[in-house]
Formats: C-alpha cells, structure tokens, sequence
C-alpha cells in the first residue's frame, strides 16, 4: 500500500520532468541547427531563408535594402521587387549592376560582394 501511495505521488512528477527533458533536448536541437542569431542580425527577414539557398527566390519588401554577403550569400538568389521585377544574384567578384526598364536595380558590390537593391520610379517607366 505504501508502494502504490508513493508510486501515485511520484509518477506525475516523474512525467512533468520526462517532458521537461525532452522538451529541452528538442530546444537544444533545434538551436544547433540555426544559425546564431547574431550572424543574421544585420539580414532584412524576408532575405533569411534564402541565405546559401541558390534557386530560392526572396521578395523584397521595403528599398533601398543592402544585405551585406559577410552574413548571407545570396548568390543564384532571384531577388523581385512587386511590379518591378527582378534578377538572379550572379556569381562573380562583384562590381555588377543589374537593371531593367521597370527601374529595378540591383548591385553587387565589388570586394564585399554586398547585395543592394533599389527601384526608381513609376514600375515600367524608368
């Protein structure tokens, strides 16, 4: 009687702290598979995912916007901007400018191999 009083007590705790174990391992994994989050800080959100992902395609939300290459390659990205289309980031030493006739502009920064992106303009009549 004793044995099942203390296994009645105990069990639930022993539950609760199988959970919090688990729950930490699953924590514990999942932040070895991010990057820190200092390595991004400085990468607008909607660029993240895209970051070593060439084929991926980012829309951008707000320009001018400058994402610096230290913290994400961007290479083989389709970078858009709405109703102003857009380009792949190409492979190379930078000093690159992509445009088009809607005023998307795109820029690879010689030595840094920074991405920057702007339009200008109404879309179609740059």
């Amino acid at each position: 009687m004793i044995v099942r009083g203390l296994r009645r007590t105990l069990c639930p705790a022993m539950t609760v702290s199988r959970a919090l174990v688990l729950a930490g391992a699953l924590i514990g994994a999942a932040a070895c598979g991010s990057p820190a989050a200092s390595s991004r800080a400085g990468v607008p959100a909607e660029f993240r995912a895209a970051c070593g992902h060439p084929g991926t395609q980012v829309n951008v939300r707000k320009v001018p916007v400058t994402v610096p290459h230290a913290a994400c390659d961007l290479t083989g990205v389709m970078i858009t901007y709405r109703d102003y289309g857009g380009a792949v980031v190409p492979r190379g030493g930078g000093g690159t400018g992509i445009g088009n006739s809607s005023g998307f502009r795109m820029t690879i920064q010689p030595g840094s191999l920074d991405v920057s992106v702007n339009a200008t303009g109404v879309p179609g009549n740059a």
